[in-house]
């Protein structure tokens, strides 16, 4: 059994932002986890078919790495700039521990 953890946000982006752009911004917020954290180990986000509702997961070999995450990204522009394109809904930021793998 492994102890990876997942963490889970579900969130909207403002209506004017384009999924390019989105895209964009999600790759350099990605590469700032890669550099800033060990214990990054990947990372998925998937849209929503029907509405503007984005889920965006992250998986951690551990939760010190996500939280060392918690307090060290937040800090980089490349999480800022991702920041700036989402409504403030105040989603959940949620911390699953993966108990299967395939």
């Amino acid at each position: 059994m492994n102890n990876n953890i997942i963490e889970m946000l579900t969130f909207k982006i403002k209506k004017e932002v384009t999924e390019e752009k989105i895209l964009k911004l999600s790759k350099a917020f990605e590469e700032a986890l890669k550099r800033e954290v060990n214990g990054f180990i990947k990372r998925s986000l998937s849209k929503d078919c029907i509405g503007n509702k984005w889920i965006e997961l992250i998986w951690w070999d551990s939760m010190e790495s996500a939280s060392i995450a918690l307090d060290k990204i937040p800090k980089t522009c490349e999480f800022k700039e991702y920041c700036s394109i989402l409504e403030d809904d105040e989603s959940p930021l949620i911390y699953l521990k993966e108990v299967t793998s395939v």
